[in-house]
């Protein structure tokens, strides 16, 4: 498929300039299930997640705040190499803690989806850093199309952080990636751009022209933080953390709390604003969708 083919979704949303701050995936815990594929279009009806499995992962993740993803390293498999124990990660992006384990039969999955409650809430153990790019080609082409060239290029750059993923929403803003234990959730990239985002983020330069949101918060929340990394940036994802917030409608008032070069408060006014119905994946008939528009008040 041609990038610039207004037919599919990446195109079309970057040639209508779609705002994605604040588009990010909510989530403050990730569990994370290696898996070689190949992925199902929803990920829990994977097998062996299917059935009684992907159900208690999906009630473990309501229960618990989280979110789960189909995980795999980039590159083939040797031969054999599927009958090794795959592992899995539970990870909280607020005290950047996980708990780790294999698995090789669908009921090992039940202590995986368990971990995400008490015992990822008392493990001190740190969490390693991740970066998971989107690639799920069976939920949406543009995925595929544009996450595997960025696979590729920061395995080369990242290779021991790199790890392909199922899907993080919003594939009109194909590539995207997911940046752990932090939960900062970039969009738009291409090979070209990517290493250079995450290099930088990882030392401590977020991008706020790149970043959808981090997921520990509400998408007005993530926009007016994007917002106040624009403004003051460059800075962390961590120089920026939300006060008090009042919502009337489709208006929120965010107050930013920051650290570094950022002011020790801003208050932010988010819109929630719908959009015109558009095609939001390959293939799709025209659906709402919203943006979310900022204006900083100081």
């Amino acid at each position: 498929m041609a990038l610039t083919d207004l037919s599919r979704c990446s195109a079309a949303s970057r040639h209508r300039g779609d705002p994605q701050a604040g588009s990010a995936p909510v989530a403050s815990r990730w569990l994370l299930i290696e898996h070689q594929g190949p992925w199902s279009k929803k990920p829990l009806t994977t097998p062996p997640l299917s059935g009684p499995i992907g159900a208690a992962v999906e009630k473990a993740c309501a229960s618990h705040g989280g979110r789960a993803l189909l995980v795999r390293r980039p590159g083939r498999r040797l031969p054999g190499e599927d009958e090794d124990p795959r592992s899995w990660y539970a990870i909280d992006t607020i005290r950047r803690t996980r708990v780790r384990g294999t698995w090789r039969t669908a009921e090992d999955l039940l202590g995986a989806a368990h971990a995400l409650g008490v015992r990822l809430s008392a493990s001190d153990e740190d969490a390693d850093p991740m970066v998971l790019v989107c690639t799920h080609g069976t939920r949406d082409a543009c995925c595929a199309v544009r996450g595997r060239p960025i696979v590729a290029t920061l395995a080369r750059a990242l290779p021991d952080e790199v790890w392909e993923c199922t899907h993080l929403g919003g594939h009109r803003f194909a590539g995207t990636l997911l940046s752990l234990p932090d939960g900062a959730c970039f969009g738009r990239l291409d090979p070209d751009t990517a290493v250079r985002v995450v290099t930088a983020h990882r030392a401590g330069r977020s991008e706020a022209a790149s970043l959808r949101g981090t997921t520990r918060w509400e998408p007005a929340v993530q926009a007016a933080l994007v917002a106040v990394l624009g403004r003051y940036g460059p800075a962390s994802v961590d120089d920026v953390v939300p006060g008090a917030t009042d919502t009337d409608g489709d208006h929120t008032r965010v107050e930013v709390l920051g650290s570094g070069p950022v002011p020790d408060t801003v208050v932010v006014d988010v819109v929630r604003e719908a959009l015109p119905d558009a095609p939001l994946s390959c293939g799709d008939v025209p659906k709402a969708h919203v943006a979310y528009r900022t204006t900083i008040r100081g």
